[in-house]
């Protein structure tokens, strides 16, 4: 008798199988944070019989594996892919715009928290949905702060006290070797906004590399870069450790400021020491600048345009990105779900404490940007680091360097129509 009952469950799934249609999804986490969402699609699985999703790890930074999988004639039905490839992607025609299938559904810009429903748009065109968000902010290490001198409470608000705060907290041993960093820039078009400026402007469709405020941005950074002898940042750079572990430099006291995103709140709590303190905060700006600049990134699920089963796969994303599997899977990855709804659902409220809250506050009021989605973003960007390399090596002023992004890239955008 039990054999029988063996045969008829295995002939039972045997047959959900194979009238089910199959929708294969490379997502791009693993651990922690790829068993619940395994999880969340195992719920789907079950909710219904009609399609089957079948969960693969693909992590993003296989890019050239992605890239040549969509240019296939079989490719997945759903693929996890990073901000910046969304456009170049779209653009191709390799993934297929979301507008027609989003308004059958119902499902509008009023669902999104502010400034995301334009994220992953090009022209007109929605190329993906945004799996979570990361936000940056201002942190600080108030430890630091109290060996100086400095108010543990009281962050730098304006540029002049960042810059008097870096001098106060860079730290060297006697023989002169860099032993703590006072502030790390690491994203450095944020500081462009900070200052007033911006990279694009989206109702002329064209790039403003070279705006005033960019040029006196970058200006800014490239004295700060100054401040430290190079070569004894980079001996000491070598010693940093992986992010996320104890060897973590911000956590080790090794960088006393420097932007970080949300997550870095759970790598805090699983890696800093109990004596760990740190606070959170608005970016420092000059006077006529933004206090409120917030810098939003992050990955999107998109549906590949070889895709057999476009419909199926945009009905599991519109599952899946629906306010409560959002909320879950943000609490998940300690990210911050991109739906308001989501925000408020019990999944979420239960990762939101203190520190959390400062990152929604700026996401829902604060100056909501993110790098410009582009058909060549990445080059845009790519282009912005050299610039600003050039400036720090004293190779051209900060104009010079600003200008020459301006012309190329927009010489380089005209190609795309």
């Amino acid at each position: 008798m039990r054999k029988m009952i063996l045969v008829l469950l295995i002939m039972s799934v045997a047959v959900i199988s194979f009238c089910a249609k199959e929708v294969v999804f490379w997502n791009a986490w693993g651990g922690d944070e790829g068993k619940a969402l395994d999880s969340i699609i195992d719920r789907y699985n079950k909710s219904q019989s009609k399609v089957y999703v079948r969960s693969v790890y693909v992590p993003i930074g296989m890019g050239e594996k992605i890239m040549t999988t969509l240019s296939g004639s079989t490719t997945p039905d759903v693929i996890t892919v990073w901000d910046w490839m969304v456009v170049p992607l779209g653009y191709r025609g390799q993934i297929v715009p979301m507008n027609d299938r989003l308004a059958k559904a119902g499902i509008t810009s009023s669902d999104y928290i502010k400034g995301v429903w334009e994220y992953g748009t090009y022209k007109g065109k929605k190329y993906g949905l945004p799996t979570t968000l990361n936000v940056s902010a201002f942190m600080w290490n108030k430890n630091a702060f109290k060996e100086v001198g400095l108010n543990p409470d009281v962050p730098p608000k304006t540029i002049k006290e960042l810059d008097e705060f870096t001098d106060k907290l860079n730290k060297y041993d006697k023989k002169g070797a860099l032993k703590r960093l006072g502030f790390d820039p690491v994203i450095s078009h944020i500081y462009c906004y900070v200052f007033g400026g911006q990279l694009w402007d989206p109702a002329t469709n064209e790039i403003t590399a070279n705006h005033q405020k960019n040029i006196e941005a970058y200006e800014w950074l490239s004295s700060y870069y100054k401040k430290v002898d190079l070569q004894k940042k980079r001996i000491f750079q070598a010693g940093w450790g992986d992010l996320f572990s104890s060897l973590n430099p911000f956590l080790r006291g090794e960088i006393a400021m420097k932007e970080g995103s949300q997550w870095e709140i759970l790598i805090a709590k699983k890696y800093g020491k109990s004596t760990f303190d740190y606070g959170i905060s608005n970016f420092p700006a000059p006077q006529g600048g933004r206090n409120d600049v917030c810098n939003v990134s992050g990955s999107f699920w998109v549906i590949p345009t070889a895709s057999k089963n476009q419909d199926e796969a945009f009905e599991f994303l519109t599952w899946l990105t629906a306010d409560k599997q959002a909320a879950e899977f943000a609490a998940a990855l300690y990210n911050i779900p991109p739906k308001i709804k989501s925000l408020e659902d019990n999944a979420f409220k239960t990762i939101v404490d203190d520190k959390m809250k400062i990152y929604i506050d700026m996401l829902m009021n604060g100056y909501v940007y993110t790098f410009p989605m582009l058909p060549i973003g990445q080059a845009y960007l790519t282009e912005l680091t050299q610039a600003l390399m050039d400036v720090q090596l004293g190779n051209k002023t900060a104009k010079e360097a600003l200008d020459y992004v301006q012309e190329r890239i927009n010489q380089e955008l005209k190609n795309y129509k």
